[in-house]
């Protein structure tokens, strides 16, 4: 494993960013992982959780060091539902384009106008960033929100 601030790795970056406090999109630094708000609000509350350590997958992590990934999972999932009120909250781990582990949490409101689509039907919107106050805001709200 490498730890975080690997050269090349986008997600090392951002990892590192954070914790540098060079990231504006960051909600909490947690025991494993930091936690940010998305770079696209296509789905308001959208957030992403990248684990501090750098692995490809969750189950390359040891054991303490996934269980302590998961554990920041859970109050990163806590923290979106309340803070957005969600119906549904979607979670992806997939890695296909940015090869350090991290789990997106998308939000889906009861009022949802596609339910049943995955969350990279909207891809199109995915670039853009939206509001910055509205961004302040859902950072604070998120903040506010972890157990």
């Amino acid at each position: 494993m490498i730890p975080s601030g690997g050269e090349g790795c986008p997600g090392c970056a951002r990892v590192a960013a954070a914790l540098a406090g060079r990231d504006p999109a960051l909600v909490a630094e947690l025991p494993a992982s930091v936690l940010v708000l998305g770079d696209h609000q296509a789905f308001p509350g959208y957030a992403v959780l990248w684990s501090r350590v750098h692995v490809v997958e969750a189950h390359h992590l040891d054991p303490g060091a996934y269980d302590a990934f998961m554990r920041d999972y859970r109050a990163a999932a806590w923290a979106v539902e309340r803070a957005t009120g969600c119906l549904k909250l979607n979670t992806a781990v997939l890695g296909n384009q940015v090869r350090h582990c991290h789990i997106h949490l998308f939000p889906r409101p009861a009022d949802d106008p596609s339910p049943l689509e995955h969350p990279w039907v909207h891809s199109a919107r995915f670039g853009e960033p939206g509001d910055a106050a509205l961004r302040r805001r859902w950072i604070r709200a998120l903040k506010e929100a972890l157990p």
